[in-house]
């Protein structure tokens, strides 16, 4: 399990902090989820998702989905990109207590590796 401290010393790559948000889309469901991207441990990047939310069983590891990502610039641009989703991880103390981690990979990234 990593701690708050192992987590928030390791900075994420430089070419996925670029974006601040990403929004998602599911099947079945009417509207878009958008989520905050986190860049560090256990995932170079991830978001969060409540252990109470309907859409965590959505995410299922080894997936690629197309997603649409915000820039941090002034302009606010967006980026549609398939993403895999690298790992889920159950957070049940520290900062992200009562979430879940989900390790993203932009798809080229994740070929690549």
């Amino acid at each position: 399990m990593f701690t708050r401290k192992d987590r928030d010393k390791i900075p994420g790559p430089t070419e996925n902090r670029e974006f601040e948000s990403v929004e998602v889309t599911f099947d079945g469901m009417e509207c878009s989820h958008q989520f905050r991207i986190w860049n560090g441990e256990p995932c170079s990047m991830f978001v969060l998702v409540k252990h109470s939310s309907e859409i965590k069983d959505r995410f299922k590891v080894g997936e690629v989905m197309k997603m649409k990502y915000y820039t941090k610039d002034s302009q606010c641009r967006t980026k549609m990109m398939d993403t895999k989703i690298q790992q889920i991880i159950k957070e049940e103390q520290g900062r992200f207590r009562g979430h879940y981690v989900v390790g993203l990979a932009l798809a080229e990234s994740a070929n690549a590796a």
